[in-house]
């Protein structure tokens, strides 16, 4: 293998992680995002004085219940923190998107001390990062792989993950070692 070769693999490779990352960033902010409107809408729905005229008559199972759901939703949101949460990702994933945007303007091949200098932007950000859920990694991952080849070069790559950990995977640090 040639050092040009060498110096293609190791770009395609920070490449892919880039777009990864791009990826998951963007999977966990729309997540978030999408969590606040719910608990948002949960709030206004059931603590609006019409709801609670309603539930006036109703049973009082329906009216604790109502009452039990807006505390709930607004409770979680405000210790979760969806807004600041949903931030966070999206200011990372801009980010990468730098480091994306700086690796296309540059001139093929890349020098060595742009590689170096783009992995220790990544290693920054990493450091800001929170914990990752391995497999919402994996979906991001699938994700790029479906951009990069064509539906049947892809299939052979992508990961085998149970429909459950797919869509709880924004909740849970499931092991993916076997996907």
């Amino acid at each position: 293998m040639t050092d040009a070769d060498k110096t293609a693999a190791e770009l395609h490779e920070l490449m892919f992680y880039v777009q990864r990352c791009i990826r998951y960033h963007m999977r966990r902010t729309a997540f978030f995002m999408r969590w606040g409107r719910f608990t948002a809408f949960v709030g206004v729905i059931f603590g609006s004085a019409a709801v609670t005229a309603l539930l006036a008559n109703a049973p009082s199972f329906f009216v604790t219940v109502s009452a039990l759901l807006v505390t709930l939703a607004s409770a979680t949101d405000l210790v979760v923190g969806t807004g600041q949460r949903a931030w966070l990702h999206n200011d990372l994933r801009k980010r990468y998107l730098d480091i994306e945007a700086e690796v296309l303007a540059c001139a093929s091949p890349v020098p060595e001390d742009l590689m170096r200098k783009l992995k220790s932007q990544i290693r920054r950000i990493e450091a800001d990062e929170p914990p990752t859920l391995p497999a919402l990694e994996l979906l991001a991952r699938d994700d790029v792989i479906r951009s990069l080849y064509t539906k049947e070069e892809a299939a052979a790559y992508l990961c085998k993950l149970s429909w459950f950990k797919r869509t709880t995977a924004h909740w849970f640090d499931w092991d993916t070692s076997n996907a």
